[in-house]
């Protein structure tokens, strides 16, 4: 059904009650004795279990992946943390939850896991909202496992009302992330979920997945174990359900990742979780406002309204919040003056800024020659906000076109120098955005070209056209493809190396023949675009 709109009284009312019974029924003794008083830290451990689940599903390891969420496993469990914690413990009306919540959408949207609306809003991308309902679901059983493991069986009266709570509960906060539909009771919960769990049993992930799956499991669970007050050994036990524990831990306990348990136990031990969180949303805050990240926002806010590069523009305002050090000194705001005919970028030149351009007085042109046809011709007209220059950068050879302005023209940008591009280009959600303008500026069908490969690899029983079909829809966002077919790529492999692995066997099978004269077309052109 339509997530039920909640007023705050209400909100309000459900969570304190919520968070009140849990809290309630996990203060047992074991817990008061095993963790000396701490016993939420038990209710910690279950609720984390509840993201482990969730590497079984195919495309949300893929994103994660392909999004290198797992070289970040404290900033990734912390985010989540703060969001769900935030929705028990804050008001959502709270300036605290609103950031971090917007922290959230932005990294979603960035990631490609949702869409902005024109209304400000956003909504899960097309073919992945049961995939990303089922990430509440988890969460919500491995609670409920909880419960009956303190003494409250789920499916007594007591056990359902507080189930029905917490679905209420963690489904709306989904809601505010982009989820637009949800189960209508605890029933059609456990039907969702029953379907679900159905669904990953008949359609297991790629071994390739599966290998992805267990190693971001290995980077998180030393961080979620210290913060459940377990060993990991103890964590794992406990806290997962025994399907999952054997798909993730198939060799064993994880109890060689004691150490790096050890070393978050020392970093988190003196948190209090909700003056952390505010804390956080505090300094995050005085960030938001800074002039360039304002002007930085705004920009966003713009262009997702106007569907053109937002998320290109996101990733370059999440990399402003995010950044540390050195990386983190405000952009430089410019004034560029343009006469007519000046161009900004020209093709064959060495690029050394980035521009996202905020506005402009007239619209830049862009211009593309060919050897075949040396007479510019005129491929797009632009309008602020925009990004420019990013892909001349990202590739470190010369434009591939021209950017001018055919009359007297004033822009107002900021500017990313070659230094300061060096750290957001390692940022991955930029690396992925990048990759996605790339698609939507050469105006790519990717499910056309994509069922090209497809059916190409299909007639010719070429493992390499089944590889380059497989490469080229993970990297323009098809989390569902099951990797199953690509060669020639470790597991571990970055975008980056995903990228020069397709531009290879692109190479390979346009040098044997074979193909249609629009797919070598369209193959040589992409060839050119990632260099």
């Amino acid at each position: 059904m339509p997530l039920p709109a909640l007023s705050d009284d209400e909100w309000n009312t459900i969570r304190r009650v919520a968070g009140g019974r849990l809290a309630w029924q996990f203060a047992t003794i074991r817990n008061l004795w095993v963790h000396r008083g701490r016993f939420v830290a038990d209710a910690l451990g279950f609720a984390w279990a509840g993201i482990y689940r969730t590497l079984l599903v195919s495309s949300i390891v893929a994103t994660s992946y392909r999004n290198e969420g797992l070289f970040r496993a404290g900033e990734r469990i912390q985010g989540t943390g703060d969001f769900f914690r935030g929705g028990f413990l804050l008001p959502r009306v709270s300036n605290e939850f609103q950031e971090i919540a917007r922290l959230v959408n932005l990294r979603h949207h960035v990631a490609g896991v949702v869409v902005a609306d024109a209304d400000g809003g956003y909504r899960v991308i097309d073919g992945y909202e049961a995939d990303y309902a089922y990430v509440a679901t988890s969460f919500i059983e491995a609670i409920r496992r909880g419960l009956a493991t303190c003494g409250l069986p789920p499916d007594s009266p007591r056990g359902r009302a507080l189930s029905e709570q917490v679905c209420t509960v963690l489904y709306q906060i989904a809601g505010l992330t982009g989820l637009q539909r949800v189960p209508r009771d605890l029933a059609a919960h456990e039907r969702f979920r029953d379907a679900y769990d159905r669904h990953l049993r008949e359609r297991p992930a790629s071994a390739r997945v599966q290998r992805m799956g267990r190693e971001i499991a290995r980077r998180i669970v030393p961080v979620t174990a210290s913060l459940a007050d377990e060993t990991v050994a103890s964590h794992i036990r406990r806290h997962f359900d025994p399907e999952t524990a054997a798909y993730l831990f198939p060799d064993g306990t994880g109890a060689d990742l004691e150490t790096q348990r050890e070393e978050w136990g020392r970093r988190y031990r003196a948190r209090k979780p909700v003056e952390a969180i505010r804390a956080r949303s505090v300094a995050r805050e005085a960030v938001w406002n800074r002039p360039d990240v304002a002007a930085l926002r705004r920009a966003y806010e713009q262009a997702a309204s106007e569907s053109t590069d937002d998320r290109l523009i996101g990733a370059i305002l999440l990399h402003a919040i995010d950044a540390r050090g050195d990386a983190a000194r405000p952009l430089e705001h410019r004034t560029i003056e343009l006469a007519a005919g000046e161009a900004l970028i020209r093709q064959g030149a060495t690029v050394g800024e980035m521009y996202i351009v905020l506005s402009s007085t007239a619209p830049l042109v862009v211009l593309h020659k060919t050897d075949a046809s040396p007479e510019p011709r005129q491929v797009a007209t632009i309008t602020g906000p925009t990004v420019l220059g990013e892909i001349g950068m990202w590739r470190g050879q010369p434009a591939l076109a021209t950017v001018l302005s055919r009359e007297p023209n004033r822009l107002d940008a900021l500017v990313i120098d070659a230094e300061r591009f060096g750290s957001l280009k390692h940022e991955p959600g930029f690396r992925a955005a990048t990759a996605a303008e790339i698609q939507r500026r050469l105006s790519l069908n990717t499910a056309l070209t994509g069922t090209q490969l497809e059916d190409a690899a299909a007639r010719s029983g070429d493992p390499r056209l089944a590889s380059i079909a497989q490469l080229f829809r993970y990297l323009t966002g098809d989390s569902h493809v099951a990797l199953d077919a690509v060669i020639d790529l470790p597991d571990d492999a970055t975008p980056v190396e995903c990228i020069e692995a397709l531009r290879r066997q692109v190479d390979v099978a346009i040098a044997a023949g074979g193909l249609a004269p629009d797919l070598v077309r369209y193959l040589q052109q992409v060839v050119t675009t990632i260099g």
